[in-house]
Formats: C-alpha cells, sequence, structure tokens
C-alpha cells in the first residue's frame, strides 16, 4: 500500500534514492512536487528497469537528492536546401 508524504519526508526518508510516486500534487510550476503516494524506492540502478516495466501507469519519478549528474541536451539545427 502506497504511503502518503510531502516532499520533504520522502528527502528525509530516502536520501539519494528515487521514488515513484502516485497521485502527485504540484506546487502548480511542475515538475515540483509537494506530496504524493510513495509506491516504490529505487537506487540509480534499478529506475530504469522500473520504469520500463511500469510505462503507462501515471506515475512520476523524482529522485530525493542531486546526483551530481548534469543533463546535456544536443540539438542538430541543420537547414537542408533543395
Amino acid at each position: 500500500m502506497p504511503t502518503r508524504m510531502t516532499w520533504d519526508q520522502m528527502v528525509n526518508s530516502y536520501p539519494d534514492q528515487w521514488v515513484a510516486i502516485s497521485n502527485p500534487i504540484f506546487d502548480g510550476d511542475y515538475p515540483d512536487i509537494l506530496e504524493g503516494d510513495v509506491v516504490a524506492v529505487l537506487s540509480d540502478d534499478e529506475i530504469g528497469n522500473f520504469k520500463a516495466t511500469h510505462r503507462g501507469q501515471g506515475l512520476e519519478y523524482m529522485r530525493t537528492t542531486d546526483n551530481g549528474w548534469n543533463g546535456i541536451l544536443y540539438a542538430d539545427f541543420s537547414i537542408t536546401t533543395v
């Protein structure tokens, strides 16, 4: 059974982990979650497989603390002429 928690409770209870959250309440500026039902707590190694097997279930995934990885956005702005 999922446990309803605030984001601060999730961070304090599950440091350096991913949380799978259902029924989230956002602060109005997505993706900041104020609270939700914690469905699962996952490590960095487990998150990919869990997401793959739970597609389409309406879950949100957030990491409780920064893991030091910064994403890189790559875009190809090429122009093709004929």
